[in-house]
């Protein structure tokens, strides 16, 4: 079982030797910086530490600065911080007369590169930005324009099987866990076989000051942000917590959250 949870844990992983964005190892010459994850700007200045942040070269942070900005000023929603209209970066379209979205930001994009980091962080192995089995279930609903308003996208069929992977594996605490910001910034990840056993993917759960009350919106109950993702090689790292079999029956009161009883 890994943990990060101290500054001192934290200060253990701020040599990694490659670049978590790009995956690519430094060499002499290459101008070095840092990056916060999740960024900075999601999080009250009273919350922001101990924190997680990893090396990465000098382009590939910059990349990143708008989606931080966004993505802070959604999540700083959930502990009282509105931007003024002429700070405030995200885009609201209304599409009828009640129904509206955020129409530029990349949440599933955004998250993806946190877990991105948090794998990094752990296992100490770059996770490829390429890698194609995954997928990401935000606290937020996505959906499609249509004539007349938006078409929700189907909640993953699996979340609740995530979700009862995740408080299963703490009861028996064996998972890969990250805390950091004062305790408001949670990710816990487990790595599973496929039905076949042929396969282990890592099914994991993220929490930022209980942010799925974002996506709490009438006729749809608020969820938890969970997924999953498969290395290419179809294993685990190394020091991964892999799922223990148990025949105990976990209390799983909120199916959708799995930081919830």
């Amino acid at each position: 079982m890994v943990s990060l949870v101290t500054q001192k844990d934290f200060r253990s992983v701020q040599s990694l030797n490659f670049c978590y964005v790009c995956s690519r190892k430094f060499v002499e010459g290459d101008m070095k910086d840092r990056n916060h994850i999740p960024a900075e700007a999601a999080f009250h200045k009273q919350d922001r530490t101990p924190t997680l942040w990893l090396p990465t070269h000098k382009g590939c942070n910059a990349g990143h600065s708008k989606q931080d900005q966004k993505i802070g000023q959604l999540i700083g929603l959930r502990w009282g911080h509105i931007p003024s209209t002429r700070d405030r970066q995200l885009k609201f379209r209304l599409f009828s007369s009640s129904t509206g979205a955020i129409v530029n930001l990349d949440v599933r994009g955004t998250i993806w590169s946190w877990v991105r980091g948090f794998h990094a962080a752990l296992y100490k192995e770059p996770l490829l930005s390429t890698v194609d089995m995954r997928r990401i279930e935000t606290p937020l609903l996505s959906g499609s324009a249509t004539n007349t308003g938006i078409r929700i996208d189907p909640l993953l069929p699996q979340h609740r099987v995530f979700v009862d992977v995740i408080k299963t594996q703490r009861a028996k605490m064996n998972l890969d866990t990250i805390k950091s910001n004062n305790g408001k910034m949670t990710y816990e990840c487990v790595w599973h076989q496929t039905d076949n056993e042929e396969r282990w993917f890592c099914i994991f759960g993220l929490d930022l000051y209980n942010w799925k009350e974002l996506g709490r919106v009438p006729g749809h109950p608020a969820r938890a942000c969970v997924g999953f993702y498969f290395l290419p090689s179809g294993l685990p790292p190394s020091n991964a917590s892999r799922a223990a079999r148990t025949s105990v029956i976990i209390p799983n009161i909120d199916q959708l959250d799995p930081f919830s009883p």
